[in-house]
Order: structure tokens, then C-alpha cells, then sequence
């Protein structure tokens, strides 16, 4: 068939182009049989056309039945392109074709297709998007462009494939080779944008730029870039450049590099830390963070950093962490220094050595057996290089290691467990090496049935717990000899305690004989038990009189003690309350609950066989008892301990917005009391009285302990057999009372600050510092009321007079995680406190932050606390760019002396 056999006239429907297309389907009819088309053309909307070209395989084409205007496919020839080229053009299409008298044997015509008004061309996978749109037959490639407009170009245009994606004021892209070249190119590569004047893209995974600059800003004229006349992208993740520049607002800034890498993608990579620098008291001015981070693996990273100052200190520390998941998971760190206070001239110079090792540790076994660890050890002198305040202010430690074993089926369980306690006041230590604990859960020997009889219910268990402690406690006069020497050195532990025992073992078997009995018709619990003890240690304490001195020695005796001990109590509960038709707003009703108990325990007096002694303590003959063995009670114990709880709850019901009631219970007030008589006491029967309350109600918390005593005080304030009712008529005495009450405020929603949105400019005009930004419109108004938050701390404390001491009351008013949002640009944060008792504040910080769009600005000052200082930080935001452009102005640092 003929070419001019294969051309139709157009529809009806299309009457309003006919004209048009007439002489461009005359054109294409009347070509020679060898001429070539360009390839196949589609336009969206009413007025459609598909041309055909020969050079695409028949199977590649949109089937002809799909085909508006039914045009039949035409054969392929050698060297078309694999896939069609759609395009869709909301303006109008022009169609030239190149002469054919000249063209050389085999040679393309350079046909051009050009599209006008919101053009979208595909091509397998990748989109290109433009203002205007040009075909070229003869190299195969696409050129777009935008149009200029008064508010600027309109247009630009962009280019998709996959993850891939540019703009720029010009491109040029090869449909045979599916390379492009960008002019005045963006594109973003993960958190960053590279702008370039030229951008070739070699492959799928390769994308050189020539006069580029890379930048997290998302603005067209970036607040900052690093410029760098070439520059190479490789899979999207990875920047390398030659000689790199740093321009601000337009503005060359002498910061220079002879090359650079910036690593685009997000997660862990090896590399340096960012430095840190500053002045500090002991330190002088310092570089702090100097150190490198390496990333091993997905289950393993490390990091090395040190710390070093102008007056002779420093501080090296490492930390490793490791992860496998459902396996196991830890953190080791390892802290070094020396620390310098002084002049060395000064007579009591000593530089310090700050040493400090955190393990942590989680770890479950396939058989079951669970190892966990939380260990600190650290030197007295380590809080004084911590920038922590919550380390700065710490007075003790503890750390443990625990490995547990556990058979469920049989109710057994073993334990060993490593603990260790440092208190940084006095230089004391204790430690456990080892602890290990059997336990065997509570079987009922004589159960036979359902639990018909009592005596079912009766069940038996044991455990049993062996120590080994060392305790170090060093003498006043102590030659600074720290635990860890006395712990392997027994003559350095004898010169700082006066022991000569280093440890002391202690081994407990306990077998509990207990049940549990119901009475449903008093709603009453009862829970009887008899538990036998044995204790035996290496090392027993035996006190003597010393009638020169008039005072009282203790001394440790060594030999295997045996301690035996027998308790018996009995413990009933219940529990009943009341129902209140309350009905005030949402207020549905009101319950108040009481759960009483009450104890009975006996227990003989050990004086009898020996385990409680008495000793004389002054020269009037007056003595007084101790036990052989930690723990033992002193007196023969009939004692009777009570206990009550007092709950009250609202029930709040609210109706929705269907008419549906919800109803939902609160508690609003919880009050508790526990107290104990001993009847078998010669001497102050009446044990001491704890008192509690706590309370949520208005969005407020509040809650209280207090302690009271049944008798009074001597002038040299100590505890007297005379009881408070006698000596002032009151019944009981306050030892001591605190009181807490928090509340969280929050701005509410809404508000009246409106400011103008101003539409930001059109994106892809490229990177040009010195072409000033288009015009800008206001699109629209937002409310900018500033949002607030803070929370309000009142905690009182009171302690009595006590003989010589005075009465002495404490309350604090802190204001915690206050933060506020100034302007849409400026907020601070901050905490501080007032000592409402002298009138003086407390630790205080504050900080100031401006947002600066892709920068932002920090000012941190702490005019009180035991670190004060000030400080002001300019970064970029982007994370792996923030620690690369930043600067820190120096921040000096003061530290208050620790007792």
C-alpha cells in the first residue's frame, strides 16, 4: 500500500485543526517513499494525532486500534529507537521537516517536532517536564526550555528517572544513549542540593559537574554554598570535588579547601570527630572531641577522643558499642586524664587522675540464662572534668553484674551477682565479689486434692544467699589510698582503714513456711507464716569498754559463727468502701476505699543464746546491747504493726458529640499510715509513725511524706524513754516532713498574631549569587502566637529542732523545660529556681536559638550553678554538614570547688 494510501482525513470533531494539519499530513503523504518521519507524537486533550514513525518496531507502538485517528502502523527499519516517545502538550505543536534533495545516502533527516504550553515527554522510565519542548530526528535528543515571564521564568524545566531528579534553565537529553546535560542545573541528593552551571550525567550511577556548588539550602540563591569548579556525584551518595570555596550570601568567604568530599547519604560512616574548643577552669583554653569515629560493621562501632588544655591537662576516653539483635547489646567506656588545679608551686598541689569505666550490657543465652550489667566505677576526682550536671552533682555510685538461670518447670533459679557502691563524700566502698543466691519456689508437700483441707494450702520454699563483701572505709587521717589499691594490696588497705580483714564472707538459708486462707464472709485475708534462718559468717563483732579512753572499741573476731533465728507472724487485710451521689458539673459520683491490715510477728530474744550482748558504755555503769551479727534484732519482739490506705476516686462522665455519655474513673487522693507497737520492748514500745498522701486533681500532682515519734528528746537532742504525751501533752512528735507539688502549663491553641506568607521563588532557576532573586507575592497569612510551655516545681522540707540544732525548713520554686516560641524565628529554653527560704536562685541556664533558615544560631548562658559559662554557636543545620560549618565562640567556664 501506498504512503498516500495510508493517510486519512482528519474526524469531524477535529474540524477546528483541519486546516492545520492538512499541509503537515500533505507534507508527510507526499514525502518519498524513503523519507523519514520523526518518532511517534502523541498530544493529550481533544485534539489528538499520533504519527508514526518507521523506525520504531511495529510491537512498540500503541496498538492502531487505540489510535484516535486509526492510522495504520508502519514498518520499522534499522537503527529506531526500542520504545516510543510520548508527549503531551496543553498549547499548541509544530512539525518541520529538513530538507530531503541533500541528504545523504543512509543519513537521518534533522526533522524537529516542537511543543509548546506545559509539555510532558516519556521515554521508558524517564519524564521530562518544560515550558517548551524540542525533538531533533537526526541525533535522537530532546532539548527543553522555559519561558521568560515578568515574575520571571515559567516552566523550568525538570527531568525524573527513578530516584534521580534535576531542574535547570536548559536541557538536553539523548534518547539513545539516555545521557543528559543540565544547564544552570538542581538536583537533591539526599539532605543536600547540587546546583551546577553544567551537569553531565554519565551513566546510572556517575554525575559530573562543571562551576557546581553543593548546599542543604532549599532556597534558588542559597544562603551558603561550597563551590568548587568540578565536581563528581557517585550513586547519588557520595560528593567529590577538587578545590572547594565557601560563598555566603553571594559573598566569596576566605575559607578554602584544596578538595573535598561531603558523604550525601544518612547513617554511620569513619571518619574525625568535630572539634570542640574553649576556655576552662584547670584546662585553660582547650581542644576538646579531638578524635576519630569508626564504623566496623551493622553490629559494632567505636570512638577514641581527648580533651587537652594550655595549663598541662587532659583526658583521654573511648567508647564501643555493640548490637545483635535478639542476641545482645552493650556499651564499654574508658576514661583517663590527669587534671591540673593550681600553680605547682602552691603546697598543696597534686595534679588528680580522673579514671572512670562504664560497661552496660543485655544479653539472653539460647537456653535461657540472662546476663545484664550497669557498671560505674570512677574516681572522686572524674565529676570534675564531666560536663554533665547530673554527674557534676553526684555524691555516689553503684554498679552490679548479674548472670541468672532459671528452670520454670521445676520453680529453681541460681544467680551470681557482682555489685559495687562508692560514696565520693567520705571515699567509702563497698563491694560484693560475689553475690550468689539459690532460690526454689513454693511447693505444697501436702496437697492432695483441690485444696479441701487447710493444711493443703500450706507451702514450703528456700533460699539461700552467700556473700563475699569488701569494705573499705578509710580513716580521717587516710594517705589518700583509693579502694581499688586497698582491694589488691592488703598493707594499702590496713594504712588507709586500720582493718586488717579485707573481706568478709556471709552465707543465709531461709525456709519461709507460709499460706494463704480466705473468710468470704468478712471479705478478710489471712496470711500465717514461720520462717526459719541460719546465718553463718567468717567474722563476728565483739565490743569492750575501755575505762581510760571511756570509750567503747569494736573489734572484729575471726572463726565460723553460726546464727539461728525464728520468726512467726500473721498478717490479715481487707477491704470496704463507700459510694457518694456527688453530682457537681461532670462529676458522676465519688468512692472512698480503705484497705486496712494488720501484723502480728514474734520472735525470741537472741540474748539467751548468745548471738546479743551487752556492753558498758560510761563510767556510771549504763550499758547497752549489740548484736554479734548485722541484722539480728536487739530485743525480744511482740510486735503488733498496723496499716492503713485511704483511696478516693471520681467517677467523670462526659457526653460526646453523638449524645453518648463516657464514663471514666479517677483517683484523685490516695492517704496511707503505718505504726507497730512491741509489747515485749522494756523501752519504747511505740515504733515511730510514717504518714503519706499523694494527689492528682486540675492537672497538678502533689504528694507528701512525714515521720512522727511517740517520744521525746533530751536537751543534747537524743531519744528519751519519757513519752511527747507527758512532756507536752501533744501525742506525737514530727521528725521530719516534705511536700511536693508539680504542674505542667501550656499555651492553648489559637491566637491573634498574623503575619504575611510571601510564595517562595519558582524552583530550578539555577544557582546565580549575583542575579537578584525574582519578585515574590503574598499568598496568604498565618498566625504566629507564640507557643509555651513550662513546668512549676514548690518542694518544702521541714526538720525540727533537735537539741543544739535549730529547726531547719527548705523551699525551692523551680521552673523546669520552659520554652517558648518568641517570634516564628526565636525561641529559648531554659530552667532555673529560686530558694524561697534565703531568697537567692538556683542552677540556672538559659539558651536562645534564631532559625536562619538552612543556619541556625545558639546562645547558651549559666550565670549560676556549679558550671557557669557562656557560649554562642553558628551551624548549619544539616546534620553531616553541621560539625564541618561551625563556629563556636570560645566558652569560658567556671567551676565552684567541691567539698
Amino acid at each position: 500500500m501506498s504512503r498516500a494510501a495510508r493517510c486519512r482525513a482528519v474526524p469531524s470533531r477535529f474540524a477546528a485543526w483541519a486546516v492545520l494539519w492538512t499541509v503537515a499530513l500533505g507534507a508527510l503523504c507526499a514525502a518519498p517513499a524513503h523519507a523519514q518521519t520523526p518518532d511517534s507524537l502523541r498530544l493529550s486533550g481533544p485534539d489528538s494525532l499520533v504519527v508514526p514513525d518507521p523506525l520504531v518496531a511495529p510491537d512498540t507502538l500503541v496498538a492502531a486500534s487505540d489510535d484516535p485517528l486509526g492510522l495504520p502502523v508502519a514498518p520499522p527499519v534499522e537503527g529506531g529507537l526500542d520504545e516510543p516517545v510520548t508527549y503531551t502538550a496543553a498549547d499548541s505543536v509544530r512539525i518541520v521537516l529538513a530538507p530531503r534533495d541533500s541528504l545523504a545516502e543512509g543519513a537521518r533527516p534533522d526533522d524537529r517536532v516542537l511543543l509548546f504550553g506545559d509539555v510532558t515527554a516519556r521515554y521508558r522510565t524517564a519524564t521530562i517536564r518544560a515550558a517548551q519542548l524540542e525533538y531533533r530526528a537526526a541525533p535522537e535528543e530532546l532539548f527543553a526550555r522555559p519561558v521568560e515571564a515578568d515574575t520571571g521564568l515559567v516552566g523550568v524545566p525538570s527531568f525524573e528517572d527513578g530516584e534521580e531528579a534535576f531542574t535547570g534553565r536548559q536541557f538536553v537529553y539523548n534518547l539513545r544513549t539516555q545521557r543528559g546535560r543540565v544547564t544552570g542545573a538542581r538536583t537533591q541528593i539526599e539532605d543536600g542540593f547540587l546546583l551546577g552551571g553544567i551537569i553531565k550525567q554519565r551513566d546510572a550511577h556517575v554525575i559530573y559537574a562543571s562551576d557546581a556548588a553543593y548546599t542543604t539550602c532549599a532556597l534558588d540563591h542559597p544562603h551558603y554554598a561550597l563551590e568548587a569548579g568540578r565536581l563528581k556525584v557517585v550513586d547519588g551518595k557520595r560528593v567529590y570535588t577538587g578545590p572547594v570555596r565557601l560563598r555566603l550570601l553571594g559573598l566569596p568567604m576566605p575559607l578554602w579547601l584544596p578538595f573535598g568530599y561531603f558523604p550525601a547519604a544518612q547513617g554511620r560512616r569513619s571518619g574525625p570527630l568535630p572539634v570542640r574548643y574553649g576556655q576552662e577552669t584547670g584546662f585553660g583554653l582547650f581542644l576538646d572531641n579531638v578524635g576519630w569515629y569508626w564504623a566496623g560493621s551493622e553490629y559494632v562501632d567505636a570512638q577514641v577522643s581527648g580533651k587537652i588544655g594550655t595549663e598541662g591537662s587532659f583526658q583521654v576516653q573511648g567508647q564501643a558499642r555493640y548490637n545483635r539483635r535478639y542476641a545482645y547489646s552493650g556499651t564499654l567506656n574508658l576514661s583517663y586524664g590527669r587534671l591540673r588545679q593550681g600553680e605547682s608551686t602552691d603546697p598543696a598541689f597534686a595534679p588528680r587522675v580522673p579514671i572512670r569505666l562504664g560497661w552496660t550490657h543485655q544479653q539472653t543465652f539460647a537456653a535461657g540464662p540472662r546476663l545484664s550489667s550497669s557498671v560505674d566505677l570512677q574516681s572522686t576526682s572524674q565529676r570534675l572534668v564531666s560536663d554533665a550536671v547530673s554527674q557534676q552533682i553526684q555524691q555516689s555510685t553503684q554498679s552490679s553484674v548479674s548472670f541468672t538461670q532459671s528452670w520454670a518447670r521445676v520453680g529453681r533459679s541460681i544467680a551470681a551477682d557482682l555489685r559495687a557502691f562508692q560514696d565520693f563524700s567520705t571515699g567509702r566502698a563497698t563491694l560484693t565479689l560475689p553475690s550468689l543466691r539459690f532460690t526454689q519456689q513454693r511447693r505444697f508437700p501436702l496437697r492432695r486434692g483441690r485444696d479441701d483441707h487447710w493444711w493443703e494450702r500450706i507451702g514450703v520454699s528456700y533460699n539461700s544467699t552467700g556473700t563475699n563483701t569488701y569494705q573499705f572505709t578509710p580513716l580521717t587521717d587516710s594517705t589518700g589510698v583509693s579502694f581499688v589499691e586497698g582491694l589488691f594490696s592488703p598493707a594499702a588497705f590496713t594504712r588507709a582503714t586500720g582493718q586488717d580483714e579485707r573481706f568478709d564472707y556471709q552465707v543465709v538459708h531461709s525456709v519461709p513456711v507460709q499460706a494463704s486462707f480466705q473468710v468470704p464472709r468478712f471479705n478478710l485475708s489471712l496470711s500465717p507464716q514461720v520462717a526459719f534462718t541460719e546465718t553463718w559468717v567468717g567474722q563476728r563483732t565483739e565490743q569492750t569498754y575501755d575505762p581510760l579512753a571511756q570509750t567503747v572499741q569494736t573489734d572484729r573476731v575471726g572463726g565460723f559463727t553460726a546464727v539461728r533465728r525464728v520468726a512467726a507472724s500473721v498478717q490479715a487485710s481487707t477491704e470496704f468502701f463507700g459510694t457518694f451521689p456527688l453530682r457537681i458539673g461532670p462529676l458522676d459520683g465519688l468512692r472512698h476505699t480503705v484497705r486496712p491490715n494488720v501484723t502480728a510477728s514474734f520472735e525470741p530474744d537472741y540474748a539467751a543464746y548468745g548471738f546479743v550482748r551487752e556492753v558498758q558504755v560510761d563510767s556510771t555503769g549504763r550499758t547497752r546491747r549489740y548484736a554479734t551479727v548485722p541484722g539480728l534484732p536487739l530485743e525480744r519482739t511482740r510486735q503488733l504493726s498496723f496499716g492503713v490506705e485511704n483511696a478516693f476516686l471520681v467517677r467523670v462522665a462526659r457526653a460526646d458529640s453523638t449524645g453518648e455519655v463516657q464514663r471514666r474513673t479517677v483517683q484523685v487522693l490516695s492517704l496511707s499510715a503505718q505504726g507497730g507497737v512491741n509489747f515485749a520492748a522494756e523501752e519504747r514500745p511505740v515504733r515511730d509513725v510514717s504518714l503519706s498522701f499523694s494527689s492528682s486533681l486540675f492537672g497538678a500532682t502533689a504528694s507528701g511524706t512525714a515521720g512522727l515519734s511517740a517520744y521525746a528528746l533530751d536537751e543534747a537532742g537524743s531519744l528519751t524513754t519519757t513519752s511527747y504525751l507527758n512532756d507536752t501533752g501533744r501525742p506525737l512528735r514530727l521528725t521530719q516532713a516534705s511536700g511536693r507539688i508539680s504542674r505542667l502549663f501550656r499555651s492553648s491553641a489559637g491566637g491573634s498574631d498574623v503575619r504575611p506568607v510571601v510564595a517562595a521563588p519558582a524552583p530550578g532557576v539555577g544557582y546565580d549569587p549575583t542575579r537578584p532573586a525574582p519578585s515574590s507575592a503574598v499568598v496568604g497569612y498565618v498566625d504566629t502566637a507564640a507557643p509555651w510551655s513550662f513546668s512549676l516545681d514548690v518542694t518544702v522540707s521541714h526538720t525540727p529542732a533537735v537539741g543544739p540544732l535549730d529547726a531547719r525548713t527548705t523551699a525551692t520554686l523551680s521552673v523546669n523545660q520552659f520554652n517558648v516560641r518568641l517570634t516564628p524565628l526565636w525561641s529559648m529554653t531554659g530552667s532555673t529556681g529560686l530558694d524561697l527560704t534565703t531568697g537567692e536562685p538556683t542552677t540556672t541556664s538559659v539558651g536562645l536559638t534564631r532559625d536562619l533558615h538552612c543556619w541556625e544560631m545558639q546562645i547558651s548562658w549559666q550565670p549560676i550553678g556549679l558550671v557557669r559559662g557562656f557560649g554562642v554557636s553558628l551551624y548549619v543545620k544539616s546534620g553531616y554538614l553541621r560539625d564541618l560549618l561551625r563556629l563556636d565562640v570560645p566558652r569560658t567556664t567556671v567551676r565552684t570547688p567541691f567539698l
